[in-house]
């Protein structure tokens, strides 16, 4: 017990840490992005003034610029999100966008990247629910809590899958080794999720079912 409350205050610090980043990183992507700008149109400037023969050269540069620009708009994403996580009032939320953010984010537990099998079976098409964010990322990140450590050591995979059953999305884990034992952070992840969802599992899988919107 003691440990798992160290490791809550680990995360919590770190939380508190990403929040006084996504400050402080405002002011410079709003600069990237003008000075992105710019560079768009100084390339239209040369191509207009140097003609044809430079078309190759300020090609290669358009394609640098596009993907500078990608990797901007996907770090404004990953910063929207984390805002996001912290909102407190239910909203229409994407189930299918939620779970994508998530393995994003757990891309950065090298753990979660590099030694376990994962496979993202979403439903084509959104999946809406009605919820809070704040209480659904936090439920969420709970499951995953549980999950990875066993994940890791039994070198297994796990397979997430979204779907559309009588009008309610939900979402399917399932381990391929078999789940874990409850601790802590599986209850924690049920007093978060059931008040929107209802949460049932067997030997391999998890399945969180939520309300209708």
């Amino acid at each position: 017990m003691k440990e798992f409350y160290h490791d809550l205050l680990h995360k919590a610090a770190c939380g508190h840490l990403v929040q006084g980043l996504i400050h402080n990183m405002s002011g410079p992507l709003q600069i990237l992005s003008m000075q992105i700008e710019i560079m768009k149109s100084i390339c239209d400037r040369d191509l207009q003034s140097l003609g044809e023969q430079a078309e190759p050269i300020i090609e290669k540069q358009r394609k640098r610029i596009e993907q500078i620009e990608e990797q901007i708009l996907r770090l404004r994403h990953l910063l929207n999100t984390i805002t996001q996580i912290t909102e407190e009032n239910a909203s229409n939320l994407d189930l299918n966008e939620v779970l994508k953010d998530l393995l994003l984010f757990w891309e950065g537990d090298l753990r979660f990247k590099h030694e376990i099998q994962k496979v993202f079976e979403p439903q084509e098409g959104s999946l809406f629910l009605f919820a809070p964010p704040k209480p659904l990322y936090e439920g969420l990140c709970a499951v995953f809590w549980w999950l990875v450590p066993h994940l890791v050591e039994t070198k297994g995979e796990l397979k997430i899958r979204t779907e559309k059953l009588d009008d309610r999305p939900r979402v399917i884990f399932t381990v391929n080794q078999g789940l874990p034992p409850e601790n802590e952070f599986w209850t924690l992840a049920c007093e978060l999720l059931s008040p929107y969802a209802e949460i049932k599992k067997d030997e391999q899988n998890v399945e969180i079912s939520f309300r209708k919107t």
